[in-house]
Formats: structure tokens, C-alpha cells, sequence
């Protein structure tokens, strides 16, 4: 876990029941499938001890592979500012308090 490159947490206003939630980044200059497994591996990890984890990749470049998987597994994508994915990730990883 702690290899992960940003871990935050923070109430999610934009929930009817405003849950705690947690996001576990992996920044890379190019985001490839590993990143966007070791997101997700890390935040299985992380939800083991608390629920509501939601995985992350940013980048400034992204591979074709890397944006299957992500919209796949519902990982959010960040690139130039833009948050790709995240109804869904919230769909697929927030529980209602």
C-alpha cells in the first residue's frame, strides 16, 4: 500500500448519503495496463480495511490498452485535467453509508 503514488480520502457531496471515499492514484508520464492494474491492486488492498475505494490513474499520455482495461474494470482516468470514468467508478466501488 504504500507504494501507492497518492492516497486521499474525502466526503463524496455529490452522494445522497455523503460517504467517506478514497482514492488510490497511480501517476505515470504514460499510463499503460500495469498502471491501471497496480491501481486496482492497491485499491483492493486499501478496501480490505476500509470500504468506498475508488482507483485511479492519471497521465499525460494513454494507451489504447490501458484505457480498455480502465473503462473495463471502472478505474477513472485523469488526462489534462479530465476526470474520465467516474459515475461509474462511483456506481461500481461506492457503497451507501
Amino acid at each position: 500500500m504504500l507504494d501507492a503514488d497518492i492516497i486521499v480520502t474525502g466526503e463524496l457531496d455529490e452522494h445522497p448519503a455523503k460517504p467517506t471515499v478514497w482514492l488510490v492514484i497511480d501517476v505515470s508520464t504514460t499510463v499503460d495496463a500495469s498502471d491501471v492494474e497496480q491501481a486496482l491492486t492497491r485499491a483492493d488492498l486499501l478496501r480490505r480495511v476500509v470500504p468506498n475505494v475508488i482507483p485511479v490513474v492519471a497521465g499525460d499520455q494513454l494507451v489504447d490498452q490501458a484505457r480498455k482495461i480502465a473503462e473495463a474494470e471502472r478505474v477513472v482516468l485523469v488526462r489534462d485535467g479530465t476526470l474520465t470514468g467516474w459515475d461509474e467508478a462511483i456506481e461500481q466501488w461506492v457503497v451507501a453509508a
